[in-house]
């Protein structure tokens, strides 16, 4: 499979050759932060989907920066924010958001390194570092929070410090503990579906009972919206909008539709359809058998087994979209369109879901 991200760096041909993402996203501020408490954020534009890709990222920093896995700190994906990694798939997350990361944290760890060797006059090549500290020939000489202030990672990467050969990693090939995994596991509020805005209503639809059924009458109640033939509960609570959902749909005539068949094999058997010939080899040698044999594939629907969920919230002209979608900026450029808004007035920001593989509308 071909990568995302291919050709030259920002500059055209004589720009710098960067490896994966980091060609189209060069500025290493969009990559990671230090702070002063010694912790260092990363921002992926790559996501979790279950894959164990946050894990992984946080390890490849925590290598080339020479940090405990610990200390680093994984930012969610937020257009604008993030680098514009395009679509987490393909298996590519590390092949492209891995290898840009860590040539990122390479050049972080250059720049502060540098910074150490000219306010300590210590040769650069005598410097090393240790849990974030930068230790000279004399001793500590500073450190990635001490310098965490001073700007250095505005600009863009520039390919000209080298990553940590194989043979002197540490952590790679290590097997960590999943990050996702413990907030999981215990039922922590950790994904989409449990987002809680302030004030935010909670809603269930009232779906016809036959396709193409046409609502004729709804009862008048507080908590049902309707538009044409659109309903829905809209309540205070989920539990609410679960308890009423039902009892007004109870209430409400549809006419016409297709009515849904008992049996929906026989209504396939029956059903229009195409034939084609896969193979032929021709008539069975003398003496052969012809067997002839029916193979069917189940009426099943081809989706995720977790509901896909959305939340938007409009304030001050922004669109702000939470989705669990697998590529946050083409999310935003298509909601954009549909919107009628510049690109910069949407926002979306990716939190974890209960899946986004297969036809499903998570973007």
């Amino acid at each position: 499979m071909n990568l995302a991200f291919h050709g030259p760096g920002p500059e055209g041909e004589g720009g710098p050759r960067l490896p994966g993402s980091l060609r189209l996203n060069p500025r290493l501020e969009q990559w990671l932060a230090f702070h002063p408490d010694g912790t260092v954020t990363i921002r992926p534009g790559k996501v979790e989907l279950g894959q164990g890709i946050l894990t992984a990222l946080a390890q490849i920093a925590a290598e080339e920066l020479d940090l405990p896995p610990e200390r680093i700190r994984i930012a969610p994906t937020v257009t604008g924010e993030s680098p514009n990694e395009a679509v987490t798939s393909g298996s590519l997350s590390v092949q492209e958001g891995g290898m840009a990361l860590r040539q990122a944290c390479a050049e972080a760890r250059a720049r502060f390194l540098s910074v150490a060797a000219q306010a300590s006059g210590a040769p650069l090549a005598a410097i090393r570092v240790e849990e974030g500290r930068f230790i000279g020939p004399g001793g500590e000489i500073g450190s990635y929070a001490a310098f965490a202030g001073r700007g250095l990672l505005a600009g863009e990467a520039r390919g000209e410090a080298a990553p940590k050969p194989p043979a002197a990693r540490r952590l790679a090939g290590r097997s960590l503990p999943r990050l996702d995994l413990p907030a999981k596991i215990f039922g922590e509020a950790r994904f989409l579906h449990d987002l809680r805005l302030p004030g935010m209503l909670h809603a269930r639809m009232i779906r016809p009972p036959r396709p193409g059924a046409v609502l004729v009458e709804a009862p008048a109640h507080p908590a049902l919206w309707r538009e044409g033939g659109f309903l829905a509960v809209i309540a205070e609570t989920e539990a609410e909008a679960e308890r009423l959902a039902p009892r007004l749909a109870a209430a409400c005539r549809w006419e016409g539709g297709a009515e849904i068949p008992d049996d929906p094999q026989a209504w396939l058997d029956a059903a229009p359809g195409e034939e084609s010939l896969v193979a032929r080899h021709g008539a069975p040698p003398e003496g052969g058998r012809m067997l002839r044999r029916l193979f069917r594939r189940p009426f099943l629907a081809h989706g995720s087994v977790g509901t896909c969920c959305a939340v938007a919230l409009w304030e001050g002209g922004v669109m702000r979209v939470w989705s669990h979608a697998q590529g946050p900026y083409n999310l935003r450029a298509d909601l954009a369109k549909v919107l009628g808004l510049p690109e910069e007035a949407v926002v979306v920001e990716h939190r974890e879901g209960a899946g986004c593989y297969g036809h499903n509308g998570a973007d």
